[in-house]
């Protein structure tokens, strides 16, 4: 960084050394501490010519800059160092270019710039080179996204659009960070610049509609899903949240379609077998209901909401009251915070005359929020006159 202190324009490079599987990552191969000798002596003889200067990051990663270099020209010297690796072996580098200046980046953010192009170019597979450019800085935004460093991903999303402010990607994404944070009119705007750039990009409609689900206006969300829908009518997410928000409205009829279609399209998904589940029964469909649940529970056996629904059904239907027991037993023991789930085994401990059980139950059930005043003073009544 003291050497470019004067120095108005420089390209550095960032040189990764393609590992093949065999060889040991920790560098203990004889043969492996060749190649990299063998990259090293070339970057050594290319910066020697062009005036530069070259250095080890990490094991298997060299940085390189070149003074009154441009991103073109440092193009031109990956090739470079790439050729004459060739000529002498069959070892491969895969190398990222960055050049300075560059909208409002120092000098010394360049090398780790040039690695953002590297991890770019790794895309590319062995032997590439990747100018840093806006999808240099996308990439790197999705790494700190899945690390969870949501404001360091929308710091880097922000320089990406700097340079390009047309990335339909980087604007979605950004939206998406904006959204976990719960900067829902923030995710709004770049949700609709994506829906500017391109109107017939259905995710954006879809991201849309995901933000005014958030936001409570589920009216409004579902005109954009099914705006996406429009678009594109094979996607599982957008056809689930129509129907959940059909039926959630309680127009079953409409429900009904897009909850059989998102079956369709993800048929391994047990959110939507349980939604169909009670879309059926509150249609009064109850086999195509209990078909429904079982499937939702074979797909996610921890399904509390499934269990507890199947176990009033089957006893409705006077199955085995010993296995519709058991049903909504599970559902409690996995959600015992659910005042339903418990409203529903003290019914079925109630009809089994086991007063004592129903009792505590639906005094669990109405601790948690469900109205079962009722209930239990019919039940008291009882165990007093008993």
């Amino acid at each position: 960084v003291q050497h470019l202190d004067s120095i108005a324009q420089f390209a550095a490079l960032a040189v990764g050394v393609d590992q093949n599987q065999q060889e040991d990552q920790k560098y203990s191969n004889p043969d492996a501490l060749d190649k990299h000798v063998e990259v090293a002596g070339i970057l050594k003889m290319i910066c020697r010519e062009k005036n530069g200067l070259w250095g080890v990051l990490e094991p298997g990663l060299f940085g390189s800059i070149f003074p009154e270099i441009n991103g073109s020209e440092g193009l031109e010297l990956a090739r470079d160092i790439q050729d004459r690796l060739a000529a002498k072996s069959e070892q491969t580098v895969t190398i990222g270019i960055v050049s300075f200046p560059i909208i409002t980046f120092g000098k010394s953010d360049m090398i780790d710039n040039a690695r953002k192009a590297l991890d770019h170019a790794t895309f590319f597979g062995p032997g590439s080179a990747v100018v840093f450019d806006g999808v240099s800085l996308n990439i790197s935004g999705d790494k700190l996204y899945e690390n969870g460093n949501l404001q360091g991903a929308i710091d880097e999303y922000k320089r990406a659009l700097e340079m390009d402010p047309s990335n339909i990607n980087v604007h979605n994404s950004l939206g998406v960070c904006y959204g976990l944070q719960c900067e829902y009119e923030s995710a709004l705007e770049e949700f609709k610049k994506v829906a500017s750039l391109d109107p017939g990009e259905y995710m954006a409609m879809f991201n849309l509609g995901l933000v005014h689900t958030l936001r409570g206006q589920p009216e409004k969300a579902l005109k954009f899903f099914l705006k996406a829908d429009n678009i594109n009518g094979d996607v599982y997410e957008v056809a689930f949240q129509c129907g959940k928000l059909y039926f959630e409205s309680g127009d079953l009829t409409k429900a009904k379609p897009f909850l059989e279609r998102a079956s369709k399209l993800d048929p391994e998904s047990a959110m939507v077998y349980r939604y169909l589940g009670d879309c059926y029964a509150a249609d009064n469909l109850t086999q195509d209901a209990i078909s429904a649940y079982k499937k939702a529970i074979k797909h996610n056996p921890n399904d509390a909401a499934s269990m507890s629904a199947l176990g009033c059904l089957l006893d409705d239907q006077d199955e085995n009251p010993e296995i519709t027991l058991m049903f909504c037993q599970e559902s409690v023991g996995l959600s015992p915070e659910n005042g339903l789930f418990r409203s529903r085994l003290a019914r079925l401990y109630f009809k089994q005359n086991r007063l004592d059980d129903a009792l505590e139950e639906y005094k669990k059930a109405e601790q948690f929020g469900y109205d079962a005043a009722g209930d239990i003073q019919e039940i008291e009544s009882r165990l007093v006159a008993k």
